[in-house]
Protein backbone atom coordinates (compact mmCIF):
# COMPACT_ATOMS: atom_id res chain seq x y z
CA UNK A 1 0.00 0.00 0.00
CA UNK A 2 0.98 3.69 -0.36
CA UNK A 3 3.05 5.52 2.29
CA UNK A 4 0.32 8.33 3.20
CA UNK A 5 2.71 10.39 4.69
CA UNK A 6 1.97 14.05 2.50
CA UNK A 7 4.94 15.26 0.37
CA UNK A 8 5.10 19.18 -0.78
CA UNK A 9 5.08 18.19 -4.38
CA UNK A 10 3.61 15.20 -6.53
CA UNK A 11 5.16 15.23 -9.66
CA UNK A 12 3.56 13.08 -12.92
CA UNK A 13 5.59 12.27 -15.17
CA UNK A 14 9.75 10.99 -15.17
CA UNK A 15 11.56 12.57 -18.15
CA UNK A 16 13.70 15.28 -18.08
CA UNK A 17 11.43 18.14 -17.00
CA UNK A 18 9.60 15.76 -14.05
CA UNK A 19 13.00 14.49 -12.84
CA UNK A 20 14.77 18.78 -12.50
CA UNK A 21 12.04 20.10 -11.10
CA UNK A 22 11.97 16.75 -8.65
CA UNK A 23 16.11 17.80 -7.84
CA UNK A 24 15.53 21.36 -7.88
CA UNK A 25 12.79 21.09 -5.08
CA UNK A 26 14.69 18.96 -3.08
CA UNK A 27 17.96 21.21 -3.34
CA UNK A 28 15.44 23.48 -1.82
CA UNK A 29 14.36 21.49 0.78
CA UNK A 30 11.23 20.29 -0.30
CA UNK A 31 9.34 16.99 -0.07
CA UNK A 32 8.49 15.80 -3.61
CA UNK A 33 6.79 12.08 -4.87
CA UNK A 34 7.69 11.79 -8.44
CA UNK A 35 5.55 9.35 -9.94
CA UNK A 36 6.40 7.74 -14.05
CA UNK A 37 3.64 5.08 -15.60
CA UNK A 38 7.13 3.24 -16.88
CA UNK A 39 10.52 3.64 -16.18
CA UNK A 40 12.04 6.96 -16.10
CA UNK A 41 13.17 9.25 -19.53
CA UNK A 42 11.11 6.60 -21.22
CA UNK A 43 9.70 8.43 -24.22
CA UNK A 44 10.63 11.87 -25.27
CA UNK A 45 13.47 12.61 -23.38
CA UNK A 46 14.96 8.85 -24.76
CA UNK A 47 14.15 10.24 -28.28
CA UNK A 48 16.13 13.40 -27.69
CA UNK A 49 19.69 14.05 -29.21
CA UNK A 50 20.40 15.64 -26.14
CA UNK A 51 22.20 18.66 -27.41
CA UNK A 52 22.22 21.76 -25.55
CA UNK A 53 22.32 24.34 -28.24
CA UNK A 54 23.33 28.46 -27.50
CA UNK A 55 20.02 30.23 -27.51
CA UNK A 56 19.37 32.01 -31.09
CA UNK A 57 17.17 34.67 -32.36
CA UNK A 58 14.88 32.02 -33.77
CA UNK A 59 14.00 31.44 -29.58
CA UNK A 60 11.35 33.89 -29.52
CA UNK A 61 9.51 33.22 -26.20
CA UNK A 62 11.58 30.47 -25.25
CA UNK A 63 14.71 32.71 -24.73
CA UNK A 64 14.50 33.77 -21.57
CA UNK A 65 14.47 29.99 -20.29
CA UNK A 66 17.04 28.75 -23.10
CA UNK A 67 19.46 31.53 -21.81
CA UNK A 68 18.82 30.31 -18.18
CA UNK A 69 18.89 26.64 -19.04
CA UNK A 70 22.56 27.00 -21.38
CA UNK A 71 24.41 29.01 -18.63
CA UNK A 72 23.46 26.56 -15.93
CA UNK A 73 23.95 23.15 -17.34
CA UNK A 74 27.88 22.59 -17.12
CA UNK A 75 27.46 23.49 -13.29
CA UNK A 76 24.69 21.19 -13.22
CA UNK A 77 25.86 18.36 -14.84
CA UNK A 78 28.97 17.94 -12.70
CA UNK A 79 26.73 18.45 -10.16
CA UNK A 80 24.32 15.70 -10.50
CA UNK A 81 27.33 13.41 -11.98
CA UNK A 82 28.98 14.07 -8.59
CA UNK A 83 25.62 12.95 -6.37
CA UNK A 84 25.34 9.73 -8.56
CA UNK A 85 28.37 8.19 -9.52
CA UNK A 86 27.97 8.28 -13.26
CA UNK A 87 28.57 9.86 -16.21
CA UNK A 88 25.85 11.78 -18.21
CA UNK A 89 27.80 11.50 -21.59
CA UNK A 90 28.18 15.40 -21.44
CA UNK A 91 30.79 16.15 -24.44
CA UNK A 92 31.69 19.75 -25.40
CA UNK A 93 32.42 19.29 -29.24
CA UNK A 94 30.53 22.56 -30.23
CA UNK A 95 27.92 22.52 -32.74
CA UNK A 96 29.06 23.80 -36.44
CA UNK A 97 25.53 25.15 -38.59
CA UNK A 98 26.45 23.86 -41.95
CA UNK A 99 26.09 26.62 -45.49
CA UNK A 100 25.84 25.71 -48.91
CA UNK A 101 26.39 29.83 -49.50
CA UNK A 102 29.67 31.31 -48.74
CA UNK A 103 27.72 34.42 -47.51
CA UNK A 104 24.83 33.54 -46.02
CA UNK A 105 22.01 36.54 -45.36
CA UNK A 106 21.08 36.79 -41.75
CA UNK A 107 24.64 35.73 -40.67
CA UNK A 108 25.78 38.93 -39.21
CA UNK A 109 22.52 39.35 -37.17
CA UNK A 110 23.08 35.55 -35.55
CA UNK A 111 26.79 37.01 -34.67
CA UNK A 112 25.62 40.30 -33.13
CA UNK A 113 23.14 38.11 -31.36
CA UNK A 114 25.65 36.22 -29.87
CA UNK A 115 27.81 38.90 -29.17
CA UNK A 116 25.30 40.64 -27.11
CA UNK A 117 23.98 37.36 -25.27
CA UNK A 118 27.79 36.51 -24.39
CA UNK A 119 27.60 33.04 -25.74
CA UNK A 120 31.31 32.62 -28.27
CA UNK A 121 30.63 32.51 -32.18
CA UNK A 122 32.88 32.52 -35.33
CA UNK A 123 32.18 32.04 -38.95
CA UNK A 124 34.09 29.26 -40.72
CA UNK A 125 35.12 29.75 -44.29
CA UNK A 126 35.32 27.08 -46.61
CA UNK A 127 39.19 26.09 -45.64
CA UNK A 128 38.23 26.79 -41.73
CA UNK A 129 35.36 24.24 -42.07
CA UNK A 130 37.58 21.46 -44.01
CA UNK A 131 40.12 21.75 -41.80
CA UNK A 132 37.45 20.99 -39.31
CA UNK A 133 35.08 19.08 -40.33
CA UNK A 134 36.85 16.74 -43.01
CA UNK A 135 33.63 14.41 -43.14
CA UNK A 136 30.82 16.87 -44.48
CA UNK A 137 29.83 17.03 -47.92
CA UNK A 138 31.51 18.85 -50.69
CA UNK A 139 28.38 20.95 -51.22
CA UNK A 140 28.62 23.15 -47.69
CA UNK A 141 31.34 26.16 -48.40
CA UNK A 142 30.58 27.75 -44.76
CA UNK A 143 29.54 26.97 -40.96
CA UNK A 144 28.79 28.87 -37.91
CA UNK A 145 30.63 27.76 -35.04
CA UNK A 146 29.28 27.79 -31.60
CA UNK A 147 32.51 26.43 -29.08
CA UNK A 148 30.19 26.21 -26.27
CA UNK A 149 27.48 23.99 -27.30
CA UNK A 150 27.56 20.25 -25.86
CA UNK A 151 25.85 17.09 -25.77
CA UNK A 152 24.75 14.89 -23.33
CA UNK A 153 22.82 11.32 -23.03
CA UNK A 154 19.46 12.74 -21.60
CA UNK A 155 18.32 9.64 -19.76
CA UNK A 156 21.02 9.57 -17.92
CA UNK A 157 21.32 13.28 -17.09
CA UNK A 158 17.21 12.78 -15.96
CA UNK A 159 17.90 9.60 -13.97
CA UNK A 160 20.95 11.26 -12.53
CA UNK A 161 18.87 13.94 -11.67
CA UNK A 162 16.09 11.70 -9.85
CA UNK A 163 19.10 9.64 -8.18
CA UNK A 164 20.42 13.14 -6.69
CA UNK A 165 16.53 14.12 -5.41
CA UNK A 166 16.19 10.51 -3.92
CA UNK A 167 19.48 11.01 -1.79
CA UNK A 168 17.45 14.31 -0.73
CA UNK A 169 14.56 12.51 0.51
CA UNK A 170 12.09 12.26 -2.58
CA UNK A 171 10.42 9.09 -2.83
CA UNK A 172 10.96 8.42 -6.78
CA UNK A 173 8.06 5.54 -8.59
CA UNK A 174 8.69 4.26 -11.13
CA UNK A 175 6.16 1.96 -13.22
CA UNK A 176 3.52 3.18 -11.26
CA UNK A 177 0.75 5.34 -13.34
CA UNK A 178 -1.34 7.97 -11.42
CA UNK A 179 -4.97 6.91 -12.22
CA UNK A 180 -6.92 9.51 -10.23
CA UNK A 181 -5.89 13.37 -9.29
CA UNK A 182 -8.47 14.00 -6.02
CA UNK A 183 -9.82 17.90 -6.61
CA UNK A 184 -11.86 19.18 -3.67
CA UNK A 185 -13.18 22.75 -3.56
CA UNK A 186 -10.95 23.91 -5.84
CA UNK A 187 -7.59 21.94 -4.34
CA UNK A 188 -5.94 18.98 -5.39
CA UNK A 189 -5.58 17.07 -1.71
CA UNK A 190 -3.69 13.91 -3.54
CA UNK A 191 -3.19 11.54 -6.24
CA UNK A 192 -4.30 7.74 -6.55
CA UNK A 193 -2.50 5.19 -8.06
CA UNK A 194 -2.95 1.52 -8.34
CA UNK A 195 -1.22 1.22 -5.12
CA UNK A 196 -2.74 3.75 -3.09
CA UNK A 197 -3.19 7.43 -2.82
CA UNK A 198 -0.34 9.85 -1.97
CA UNK A 199 -1.78 13.36 -0.30
CA UNK A 200 0.57 16.54 -1.78
CA UNK A 201 0.41 20.43 -1.09
CA UNK A 202 0.86 20.90 -5.39
CA UNK A 203 0.25 18.63 -7.98
CA UNK A 204 2.56 19.13 -10.83
CA UNK A 205 1.75 17.52 -14.20
CA UNK A 206 5.02 16.86 -16.41
CA UNK A 207 3.45 13.77 -17.83
CA UNK A 208 4.88 14.99 -21.76
CA UNK A 209 2.41 13.76 -24.48
CA UNK A 210 0.26 11.66 -21.82
CA UNK A 211 -0.45 14.91 -20.15
CA UNK A 212 -4.11 15.48 -22.05
CA UNK A 213 -5.54 12.48 -19.91
CA UNK A 214 -4.87 14.16 -16.58
CA UNK A 215 -6.57 17.10 -18.23
CA UNK A 216 -8.99 14.97 -18.17
CA UNK A 217 -9.24 14.65 -14.74
CA UNK A 218 -8.62 18.03 -13.71
CA UNK A 219 -11.64 19.14 -15.96
CA UNK A 220 -9.06 21.50 -18.04
CA UNK A 221 -7.44 20.94 -21.94
CA UNK A 222 -3.95 20.23 -22.07
CA UNK A 223 -3.62 20.05 -25.84
CA UNK A 224 -0.85 17.66 -26.06
CA UNK A 225 -0.07 15.57 -28.82
CA UNK A 226 2.27 12.52 -29.51
CA UNK A 227 4.80 13.06 -31.86
CA UNK A 228 7.44 10.02 -33.05
CA UNK A 229 11.04 10.80 -32.62
CA UNK A 230 13.37 8.30 -34.36
CA UNK A 231 16.75 8.15 -33.94
CA UNK A 232 20.22 6.13 -34.75
CA UNK A 233 23.56 5.79 -33.93
CA UNK A 234 26.91 4.19 -35.97
CA UNK A 235 30.56 3.41 -35.15
CA UNK A 236 33.66 3.48 -37.15
CA UNK A 237 32.60 6.93 -39.05
CA UNK A 238 35.92 8.28 -40.76
CA UNK A 239 37.23 10.74 -41.35
CA UNK A 240 35.83 11.44 -37.79
CA UNK A 241 32.77 13.92 -37.01
CA UNK A 242 34.67 16.67 -34.51
CA UNK A 243 31.12 18.77 -33.90
CA UNK A 244 27.79 18.44 -33.77
CA UNK A 245 26.69 19.20 -36.95
CA UNK A 246 23.33 20.38 -38.30
CA UNK A 247 21.65 21.28 -41.12
CA UNK A 248 17.98 20.98 -42.84
CA UNK A 249 16.67 20.25 -38.76
CA UNK A 250 18.56 17.53 -38.91
CA UNK A 251 21.95 16.82 -36.29
CA UNK A 252 25.16 14.29 -36.23
CA UNK A 253 26.12 14.39 -33.47
CA UNK A 254 29.72 12.88 -32.08
CA UNK A 255 29.08 10.99 -28.54
CA UNK A 256 31.08 10.79 -25.49
CA UNK A 257 31.09 6.64 -26.62
CA UNK A 258 32.68 7.28 -29.77
CA UNK A 259 29.26 6.48 -31.61
CA UNK A 260 27.73 9.23 -34.29
CA UNK A 261 24.32 9.25 -33.69
CA UNK A 262 21.78 11.24 -36.41
CA UNK A 263 18.44 12.43 -35.77
CA UNK A 264 15.68 13.06 -35.61
CA UNK A 265 12.41 12.17 -37.55
CA UNK A 266 9.38 14.03 -36.84
CA UNK A 267 5.94 12.63 -36.98
CA UNK A 268 3.17 13.58 -35.74
CA UNK A 269 0.42 10.73 -37.29
CA UNK A 270 2.18 8.42 -35.06
CA UNK A 271 -0.31 8.29 -32.27
CA UNK A 272 1.10 6.75 -29.24
CA UNK A 273 3.43 4.14 -31.25
CA UNK A 274 7.48 4.43 -30.71
CA UNK A 275 7.82 2.16 -33.24
CA UNK A 276 11.84 1.80 -35.32
CA UNK A 277 10.77 1.76 -38.69
CA UNK A 278 12.31 0.91 -41.76
CA UNK A 279 11.03 4.24 -43.16
CA UNK A 280 12.16 6.41 -40.86
CA UNK A 281 15.58 5.10 -40.31
CA UNK A 282 16.14 4.90 -44.15
CA UNK A 283 15.02 8.58 -44.18
CA UNK A 284 17.61 9.56 -41.71
CA UNK A 285 19.98 7.55 -43.18
CA UNK A 286 19.64 9.41 -46.37
CA UNK A 287 19.67 12.97 -44.63
CA UNK A 288 22.47 12.48 -42.07
CA UNK A 289 24.79 11.61 -45.19
CA UNK A 290 23.51 14.18 -47.13
CA UNK A 291 25.44 16.12 -44.23
CA UNK A 292 28.62 13.64 -44.23
CA UNK A 293 28.82 10.79 -46.71
CA UNK A 294 31.14 8.89 -44.04
CA UNK A 295 27.68 8.35 -41.88
CA UNK A 296 25.90 5.99 -44.52
CA UNK A 297 29.08 3.31 -44.33
CA UNK A 298 29.44 3.37 -40.48
CA UNK A 299 28.19 0.08 -38.51
CA UNK A 300 24.98 0.54 -36.69
CA UNK A 301 25.40 0.96 -33.07
CA UNK A 302 21.81 1.41 -31.93
CA UNK A 303 18.23 2.32 -32.96
CA UNK A 304 16.01 4.12 -30.89
CA UNK A 305 12.44 5.95 -30.55
CA UNK A 306 10.21 8.23 -28.58
CA UNK A 307 7.61 10.19 -28.75
CA UNK A 308 7.69 14.18 -27.91
CA UNK A 309 5.01 16.33 -26.39
CA UNK A 310 3.88 18.27 -29.34
CA UNK A 311 0.99 21.59 -29.05
CA UNK A 312 -0.86 23.01 -31.46
CA UNK A 313 1.08 26.14 -31.99
CA UNK A 314 4.13 24.44 -30.98
CA UNK A 315 5.11 26.26 -27.75
CA UNK A 316 5.21 24.50 -24.37
CA UNK A 317 2.30 24.55 -22.32
CA UNK A 318 3.43 26.09 -18.79
CA UNK A 319 1.33 27.47 -15.97
CA UNK A 320 -1.42 26.76 -13.14
CA UNK A 321 -4.35 25.37 -14.10
CA UNK A 322 -6.71 28.12 -14.27
CA UNK A 323 -9.63 26.56 -11.78
CA UNK A 324 -7.57 25.18 -9.06
CA UNK A 325 -5.13 26.90 -6.74
CA UNK A 326 -1.98 24.15 -6.26
CA UNK A 327 -1.89 22.53 -9.89
CA UNK A 328 0.71 23.58 -12.62
CA UNK A 329 0.70 22.30 -16.00
CA UNK A 330 4.61 21.79 -17.09
CA UNK A 331 4.51 20.20 -20.58
CA UNK A 332 4.86 20.69 -24.09
CA UNK A 333 8.84 21.21 -24.65
CA UNK A 334 8.68 18.90 -27.74
CA UNK A 335 11.95 19.14 -29.06
CA UNK A 336 13.11 21.53 -26.74
CA UNK A 337 12.75 19.76 -23.37
CA UNK A 338 17.09 19.02 -23.39
CA UNK A 339 17.37 22.25 -23.25
CA UNK A 340 14.99 24.45 -21.82
CA UNK A 341 14.24 21.89 -18.53
CA UNK A 342 16.68 23.47 -16.37
CA UNK A 343 15.18 27.16 -16.46
CA UNK A 344 11.55 26.18 -16.98
CA UNK A 345 12.24 24.38 -13.63
CA UNK A 346 13.58 27.08 -11.68
CA UNK A 347 10.93 29.66 -12.63
CA UNK A 348 8.09 27.64 -12.28
CA UNK A 349 9.51 26.59 -8.48
CA UNK A 350 9.97 30.86 -8.37
CA UNK A 351 6.40 31.14 -9.80
CA UNK A 352 4.79 28.65 -6.90
CA UNK A 353 7.07 30.37 -4.35
CA UNK A 354 5.61 34.00 -4.40
CA UNK A 355 2.01 33.11 -6.09
CA UNK A 356 2.97 35.35 -9.15
CA UNK A 357 4.03 33.60 -12.56
CA UNK A 358 7.04 34.97 -13.93
CA UNK A 359 6.58 37.11 -16.61
CA UNK A 360 9.08 34.95 -18.94
CA UNK A 361 6.18 32.05 -18.27
CA UNK A 362 3.17 34.29 -19.83
CA UNK A 363 3.66 33.32 -23.09
CA UNK A 364 2.80 29.84 -22.52
CA UNK A 365 -0.02 29.89 -20.20
CA UNK A 366 -3.06 27.16 -20.25
CA UNK A 367 -6.08 28.62 -22.98
CA UNK A 368 -3.33 31.13 -24.62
Amino acid sequence: MADERATDFAIIGGGIVGCCLAYDLTQQGHSVALFDRRELSREASRASAGIISAPSPRSGDTLPLAERSFKRYPELIRDIEARAGFSTGWHATGMTALSTQATGEGRAAFLDFYREHGIQAEVLDQQSLREQEPAIHEQFVAGLHLPQVASVRLDQVSRAMAIAAAQAGARIHEHEAVNEIEVRNGRAGAVRTVNGRYPAGTVIVAAGAWSRMFGEMLDIEIPTVPVRGQMMAVTDVRPPINSVLSYDAVYILPRADGSVAAGATEEPDSGFDSTVTPEGLAWLTGKAAAIAPAFASGKLAATWAGLRPGTLDGAPLIGPAPHLDNVWIVTGHFRGGALLAPGTSELVIESIASGEVHAALMPFALGR
